[in-house]
């Protein structure tokens, strides 16, 4: 099912008298139980793909759509509301704020959603038990380890339930046992029918993608996994 769409959308920004396209038009959906990846080379269009997804930017031609919104007529606020309600964001820095508490970083969506503490408070406490995070609870950003970094950020994104998930070089900073952790959660999350796009460079990450979405010079074309895998063989 469909929970997200770019309708030919694309992006351009003005650098003097020069146009600069990030992304040329582009048609893509999010589907509920799947783990994408998008692929490509710094520069090609990824994070601007991710952020047409994420309403973080609007396109300069195109339609977004997220859970059946025609986004591109709202105000600031009005996607910012979107946001909060629909999508969950996990990045390569982790995001964490540095004097809140895991379980007061957890708690800080729901919070914004009006939320009652206490129950606000016991909804980060069940998201972070299923990180297997809840024995830190009330330590501070500083004193976890990447890996534990990035699990709290994904207990962050995904507390109030939303149906999209979008990583931004999630495992760019970990190591491999960290790696495997993040990954088998995204992918239990997309198995429980949320829609996660993950960006990134990293090629340990294919063996858990249901689709690939290759990005090269703003245009994005999808890939079958047995295709990419194949053209990274012949490379070597």
């Amino acid at each position: 099912m469909e929970i997200a769409r770019l309708d030919g959308a694309s992006k351009l920004y003005k650098s003097g008298d020069s146009d600069i396209i990030a992304l040329h038009p582009t048609n893509f959906a999010i589907n509920k139980g799947e783990l994408a990846l998008i692929i490509g080379p710094s520069g090609s269009g990824k994070t601007t793909l991710i952020s047409l997804l994420g309403c973080v930017i609007y396109p300069t031609q195109g339609k977004v759509y997220v859970n059946g919104v025609y986004t591109t007529n709202l105000n600031d606020k009005q996607m910012a509301q979107l946001r909060l309600q629909n999508i969950g964001f996990v990045f390569q820095s982790f995001n964490l704020i540095a004097p809140l508490t895991v379980e007061q970083n957890v708690m800080l969506p729901l919070q914004l959603q009006g939320k009652p503490v206490a129950e606000a408070r016991k909804e980060a406490s069940q998201a972070l038990e299923s990180l297997a995070m809840q024995h830190r609870i009330k330590s501070l950003p500083k004193m976890l380890s990447g890996g534990e970094q990035q699990r709290v950020a994904i207990a962050r994104a995904l507390v109030t339930n939303p149906p999209i998930i979008l990583c931004d070089e999630p495992t760019a900073s970990l190591d491999v046992t960290s790696v495997a952790v993040v990954m088998k959660k995204l992918q239990e999350l997309a198995k429980a029918g949320k829609g996660v796009i993950v960006v990134t460079h990293d090629q340990r990450l294919i063996p858990y993608a249901t689709r690939i979405i290759e990005v090269e010079n703003g245009k994005a074309r999808e890939r079958s996994k047995s295709e990419y895998i194949k053209d990274i063989e012949s490379a070597i």
